[in-house]
């Protein structure tokens, strides 16, 4: 017995609520970049569920270059930040 999509689509919605309330109310850049990374995680949630639910690879690849984006995008603020 599968899980229903229901379920996954509130905790994205949930995950993505919380990232956007993260970068509207905290000033720290810190902060809002991880609240930018639970965003990014969020739509990667939905991404490989609607994949799954679709019975195709598409979204799980997609979803895969969305986390290397963040990877490099992280690395290159810690970079930017110690050379500072």
């Amino acid at each position: 017995m599968s899980t229903p999509i229901s379920y996954f689509v509130v905790v994205s919605a949930m995950l993505f609520a919380i990232g956007t309330v993260g970068v509207l109310v905290r000033k720290n850049a810190l902060v809002i970049f991880m609240s930018v990374e639970l965003q990014l995680n969020a739509v990667n949630l939905a991404l490989v569920a609607f994949s799954r639910m679709h019975g195709n690879l598409n979204g799980q690849i997609l979803a895969f270059f969305s986390m290397v984006v963040a990877a490099a995008e992280v690395v290159r603020e810690l970079a930017r930040g110690f050379s500072s």
